[in-house]
């Protein structure tokens, strides 16, 4: 099975209370990054977030956007790639390694796509050769919210890509990235058009109002179950 890791993420302070804001944020996302990406959008991942709940305070939320640029022509029928293993990897003490994992991934696929989630526990072994845990009994219905047990809160489904993109300017600046997107090689690739971003006020944003939207992976728990 592919699999699908994101960034570790050190949760020992992040997850103590309102440090959340309090740690330095990066700035990135990945959108049909190479050929091979665009090619495959079930296995992109654009981006990543973590913050307090905003209805409980003793939860923490996690959010994994992936299969970037789904257009309104197919929004109805895009569903999370069952061949993916979707992992939050969570380092408690900073050595570089997975202490809790939260999986999720798909069964199926269509309007009755199911979902399971597994975690956060510690995990048979770190790095690439993470196995699957043992999910929760109960599996959501993609699209739906659902409760995999007591505790913890999931929804995966499409939503609007909430990343701020000029995306024609981009390629002004950076033409070579425009070959990814359609595997179309550009004229002259290695010649910026254009050296700056627009002006504050004048840039467009390529991603919002429903032009392009993204699958949600989003799991909300208690912040004591990611720590140690």
């Amino acid at each position: 099975m592919k699999k699908s890791f994101i960034a570790i993420l050190a949760v020992t302070s992040i997850v103590a209370g309102a440090a959340v804001l309090g740690h330095q944020k990066a700035y990135a996302s990945d959108h049909a990054d190479t050929p091979a990406i665009a090619a495959n959008p079930g296995t992109d991942l654009t981006d990543v977030y973590i913050f307090p709940s905003p209805s409980n305070a003793n939860n923490v939320v996690l959010v994994m956007n992936v299969h970037p640029l789904i257009d309104p022509s197919t929004k109805n029928s895009t569903y999370l790639d069952p061949n993916v293993l979707y992992q939050f990897k969570i380092d408690n003490n900073l050595d570089g390694k997975e202490d809790r994992v939260v999986q999720v991934w798909a069964t199926g696929t269509g309007p009755t796509q199911k979902i399971s989630v597994a975690g956060p526990n510690i995990p048979p072994s770190v790095g690439v050769n993470n196995g699957k845990l043992a999910a929760y009994s109960t599996m959501g219905t993609f699209g739906s919210a659902f409760n995999p047990t007591a505790n913890i809160q999931a929804y995966v489904g499409v939503r609007e890509d909430p990343f701020f993109f000029d995306l024609e300017q981009f390629f002004t600046i950076f033409p070579d990235r425009a070959t990814p997107i359609n595997g179309v090689p550009v004229s002259d690739p290695n010649t910026p058009k254009a050296l700056t971003w627009r002006t504050p006020g004048n840039a467009v944003d390529f991603l919002s109002n429903g032009n392009y939207d993204v699958i949600s992976i989003v799991v909300e728990m208690p912040k004591t179950l990611l720590t140690n």
